[in-house]
């Protein structure tokens, strides 16, 4: 019994010195700063440069595309770069980096490779997802994806490319013009607009039968930075100064011209593509079946550019309709003008394309319609737009 009454006397005792000393903590403590106050810090903290490169650069990979022509022959594609999210072998990268080939060779910052196959792909976003067939989670590291709704002008960026051994692959590298093959870049500078609008080329499909899937004919999301983009950075990741990726680096070139305005697609439009891949094994593409940027019958970037130049009319207008699409089941027919859309005057057709886009699945639109002399509205909802689906109507 005298035990126990001198250990509760002590942990009374102990307990009444934390009190005090909680208390007397708790008077010390500075009260807290403002949003702007911390803004102010933070601008004013410097960054260590190569050891936030050694803390992120595990996470980065070298992307080799292969797009296998025959059965028994392969063929290396562009090289690019990529980011590991997770430890089951998710790796992110851009469309037009690995969209069109089923598998890649994924290259670590230790030079072992491993084998990755296409997950899915967003051209819409510029944005792939690939997944190592058999992945070691000790040799994953990955990158933490940020907020890149927080980005603001003049914020800090890293970009950064296939970081690891400078001994890079076995060929000659003596014309870094010619060859994209850089295997370690790091380059810094700040992010100098946001929501910017981006025009994007459009490329040839293989076999030049039609255009590819590979475009983005307008993206007003993008950061435009000026950070320098290395050829072989593109679907690398864009790291705020904590070593969070903003953004993908998405646009750029080797030319000292075009070094003060590079492009990033947003880390936020990567997540929530990748986000429902994997929690549903999908993701719906908005759609209502109507051709309204350019007639299906155009094929070649050479008659686009000429369209849209030369030949478009002003204003929204119908140039074909899918069958058994929404825009069909409404009634609408090839010529038909577009007055309202939602009672408002019509955006240009890209601009509509990315509403359509970036919209829910079942999201009405109700359109007022000119058919020659006579007007009228229709009513009709978006559905998933059917996988075989690959033209550009929206």
């Amino acid at each position: 019994m005298k035990l126990n009454l001198i250990s509760f006397a002590a942990i009374c005792i102990l307990f009444l010195l934390g009190t005090a000393l909680a208390s007397a903590q708790t008077d010390n403590e500075p009260e807290s700063i403002s949003p702007e106050e911390a803004q102010k810090i933070l601008r004013e903290t410097p960054v260590n440069v190569p050891e936030l490169v050694e803390k992120v650069k595990r996470g980065v990979v070298v992307i080799q595309p292969i797009s296998v022509s025959s059965v028994v022959a392969a063929e290396l594609q562009v090289l690019g770069s990529g980011f590991v999210i997770d430890k089951q072998g998710h790796i992110i990268t851009n469309h037009h980096v690995a969209g069109d080939a089923s598998i890649a060779e994924v290259i670590f910052w230790d030079g072992s490779h491993e084998r990755a196959s296409l997950v899915a792909t967003a051209p819409y976003y510029e944005v792939a997802l690939l997944k190592l067939d058999d992945p070691d989670p000790d040799k994953l590291f990955p990158v933490p994806l940020g907020d890149s709704d927080a980005v603001k002008p003049g914020d800090l960026a890293l970009a950064m490319g296939s970081p690891g051994s400078g001994e890079g692959f076995n060929i000659d590298r003596s014309n870094p013009m010619e060859y994209w093959g850089l295997r370690a870049t790091a380059t810094m500078r700040v992010v100098s607009g946001r929501n910017t609008d981006l025009s994007w080329p459009v490329f040839w499909n293989y076999g030049g039968k039609r255009m590819s899937l590979k475009y983005g004919l307008y993206f007003p999301y993008v950061f435009r930075t000026q950070v320098p983009i290395n050829g072989g950075n593109s679907g690398g990741p864009l790291f705020n100064r904590h070593g969070e990726v903003i953004a993908l680096n998405t646009w750029g070139g080797s030319n000292p011209i075009s070094q003060q305005t590079n492009f990033g697609v947003p880390i936020n439009c990567a997540k929530s593509f990748v986000v429902e891949v994997l929690e549903h094994g999908r993701h719906d593409i908005p759609w209502l079946g109507m051709h309204c940027i350019f007639p299906p019958n155009i094929n070649n970037p050479e008659a686009y550019v000429e369209f849209v130049e030369t030949q478009r009319p002003e204003g929204l207008w119908i140039y074909d309709v899918a069958p058994e699409s929404p825009a069909e089941q409404a009634g609408l027919r090839k010529g038909d003008q577009v007055l309202l859309v939602n009672e408002e005057a019509p955006p240009r057709p890209e601009d509509f394309r990315l509403q359509v886009l970036e919209g829910e699945i079942g999201q009405e639109y109700t359109l007022g319609i000119k058919r020659g002399r006579q007007e009228f509205t229709v009513h009709l909802y978006t559905v998933p737009k059917p996988t075989y689906v690959t033209d550009f109507s929206v």
